[in-house]
């Protein structure tokens, strides 16, 4: 089973994840572990699939973790180029 990647990223222990989500982040440690990129702003945040545990899935769709956002809200900025690139 997959660990959390947002766990990954913020240093905390790793969670299962249960499942995976497409966020919008800058987050190099996010993008490091993204099993997918669809997309990439002017501004460099990148629309990446991540794997992720229950309680990060919640805390993304609040807004309650700085820099990341839900993908499928609408994109905060024009995207410069579409991928469909698997990264693994």
């Amino acid at each position: 089973m997959q660990s959390c990647s947002i766990c990954f990223s913020l240093a905390l222990d790793p969670r299962p994840a249960s499942g995976s989500i497409g966020i919008w982040t800058s987050n190099a440690a996010l993008i490091e572990h993204a099993s997918a990129e669809l997309a990439v702003a002017p501004d460099g945040d990148r629309h990446v699939v991540v794997a992720v545990c229950p309680e990060h899935v919640v805390e993304v769709y609040r807004g309650q973790i700085p820099g990341l956002a839900m993908a499928w809200k609408l994109a905060p900025h024009p995207v410069e180029r579409p991928l469909v690139q698997s990264l693994t």
